[in-house]
């Protein structure tokens, strides 16, 4: 038998993202590492009391079935470790970094002092309550810890640092109380500051297990209030009394592509995502009947702020005289908190008539045609239909709302499982697309989601969405009578992802502004490129010293906002000879 003890860096996690479950996970605050346990197992860890030790034989483990194998699995993975065991023994030649995900920064204070800028590490909540910011808390920090973390830049191992700044101490790591305290500040489980690995080519991926930081999850505020039991009804009512404030909702409840990038960028050609939109959106092979004529009536549907409208017609406008087009701009949208808003940033490009409140599943506008409908993330925030498989008959079939759509368009059910979801509130939005649309018009919806994936439900956000299934969808369009083209947003809009943004969400802008706030100096939530940062704070962040941030390609997906990759574009001619 041999005592073990939990690992003194061991902590745990839950996820309550998810209403029918809760996830739970322990992790390793030095590695990354991180497990989910079964039941038994996490009861078990977790009535292990720090210091206390118990006795376990492992081949006894190993041969009492699934639970006892997993805790030799805890074993070897150092989640449990012998009594007289250090945990920092084996990574003394790890590499110690600063986690790309940990939004924390270090600056030098006027007086000297080392100053620590932080949200707390131990949880994030999503869906948080109007003007409820995440706390930002300072720390002054030791000049060790200060040091210690200035130098956790991913070249230098724990062994080099210690050396380096304790090379007049006669104690190694193990007997130097003051260097362990600071790697105990500095590893908490709300600061999680540094980590430590043996591979380096895993500092620049900010998903790799170094550069995660491990919180409880939960929400503060979703939306659960309802008419009926229905869902898609729920999705309805959030849009029409859910929506407090247009901005509040997309700078930190559901940042969109088009509002992470609704200021000129490097990476979209020094234009706003509305204005490349456009750009693109504005050529014979999207929109075939600029062929013949230079007027188009538009509709827009779900206008969000109003930023994708502003910057789409005054791109339009600035086209060079061969290539412009005269617009005729409308907007269609559910919320009256965003139309408020769209109101007032459009109160100089649209007239009041031109801004239409209806819902986009069901909208009719008898005395209105179109020659191109745009819908720019908005068809994933549309009702769903559940599928399910009867196997009570000899020849299995699919029943559920959801199944009337599978047979009306033929749609696809490869590697369907049980029980899925079809996007049904889609499907019927292009079926009034189609009505509203001119022969020779187009329709263009772009939003995230996979070819050949089904709906999945986004559990982080205030309100229900889910995921677009663009086979589907295609498959939908051209059932009615669309000829369909799928592309990817990134081909779409001709996005160089190669090019430098600054890392982190909401946090990390929210941790910068704090800093450079002083200064009377503050940015938008939105991507920022290494060139603006440079340009807009780079003198300030040299003179303060500051310490944490840091840049990756936009293809590594770690920025404010989601992931392009994760976004299409389906583009949908209507012929000519169709009415």
């Amino acid at each position: 038998m041999t005592s073990y003890r939990l690992n003194p860096y061991i902590s745990f996690v839950e996820s309550r993202l998810f209403p029918e479950f809760t996830q739970q996970a322990a992790f390793n605050r030095l590695t990354g590492d991180l497990v989910e346990p079964s039941q038994p197992v996490l009861a078990f860890l977790q009535s292990v009391k720090p210091g206390k030790s118990l006795s376990l034989n492992e081949s006894e483990l190993m041969s009492s079935g699934p639970v006892g194998k997993e805790i030799v699995g805890l074993i070897r993975r150092e989640f449990l470790v012998s009594e007289d065991y250090d945990p920092l023994t084996p990574l003394l030649d790890h590499f110690v970094t600063r986690p790309i995900q940990n939004p924390a920064l270090v600056l030098n204070s006027s007086n000297g002092e080392w100053i620590l800028v932080r949200t707390s590490m131990e949880q994030t909540v999503y869906s948080r309550k109007f003007d409820e910011f995440p706390p930002i808390i300072e720390e002054k920090l030791s000049a060790l810890m200060a040091d210690i973390f200035l130098s956790a830049n991913g070249r230098s191992t724990l062994r080099e640092i210690f050396s380096k700044l304790r090379s007049t101490a006669s104690t190694n790591i193990a007997e130097d109380s003051e260097f362990r305290s600071a790697l105990d500040f500095l590893t908490a489980q709300e600061r999680q500051l540094i980590k430590f690995t043996t591979n380096t080519a895993d500092l620049d991926e900010p998903f790799s297990p170094v550069n995660i930081i491990p919180r409880n999850l939960f929400h503060s505020d979703r939306w659960t209030q309802t008419t009926s039991a229905s869902s898609n009804e729920s999705i309805v009512d959030f849009h029409l009394q859910g929506i407090e404030d247009a901005d509040w909702e997309f700078d930190l409840i559901e940042p969109t592509v088009n509002h992470s990038f609704r200021f000129p960028h490097e990476a979209l050609g020094g234009l706003s995502y509305g204005a490349r939109f456009c750009v693109s959106t504005l050529s014979l092979d999207v929109v075939p009947l600029l062929e013949h004529k230079n007027e188009l009536d538009v509709l827009e549907v779900g206008g969000g702020t109003g930023r994708f409208a502003e910057s789409f017609i005054r791109q339009a406008n600035a086209l060079p005289g061969s290539s412009s087009v005269n617009l005729h701009y409308h907007i269609l949208d559910l919320s009256p908190a965003l139309m408020r808003n769209q109101r007032s940033i459009l109160r100089e490009l649209l007239p009041e008539s031109n801004h239409f409140h209806q819902n986009a599943t069901e909208f009719d506008l008898p005395e209105h045609a179109f020659d191109l409908i745009i819908s720019n993330e908005v068809i994933a925030d549309f009702p769903v239909a559940s599928v399910e498989r009867n196997t009570n008959g000899e020849v299995p079939r699919w029943q559920g709302e959801g199944a009337y759509y599978l047979e009306k368009y033929g749609l696809s059910d490869a590697g369907a499982p049980e029980s899925f979801l079809v996007n049904s509130g889609a499907f019927r939005f292009i079926e009034r697309a189609w009505k509203h649309l001119r022969p020779g018009g187009t329709l263009i919806v772009s939003e995230y989601g996979a070819e050949q994936r089904f709906p999945a439900r986004s559990f982080h956000l205030n309100h229900d969405e889910y995921s677009i299934h663009f086979g589907h969808l295609a498959t939908c369009a051209a059932s009615v009578g669309f000829q369909c083209r799928l592309v990817t947003l990134k081909e779409f809009l001709g996005f160089d992802d190669e090019v430098l943004v600054l890392n982190g969400r909401e946090e990390h802008i929210l941790c910068m502004n704090h800093v450079f706030n002083s200064f009377g100096v503050v940015g938008p939530l939105a991507v920022i490129s290494k060139g603006e940062f440079e340009q807009q704070y780079k003198k300030i962040a040299e003179r303060i010293r500051l310490t944490g941030y840091s840049f990756s390609q936009l293809k590594k997906g770690y920025h404010y906002g989601p992931a392009i990759k994760d976004f299409f574009v389906l583009i949908m001619n209507k012929p000519t000879d169709q009415k």
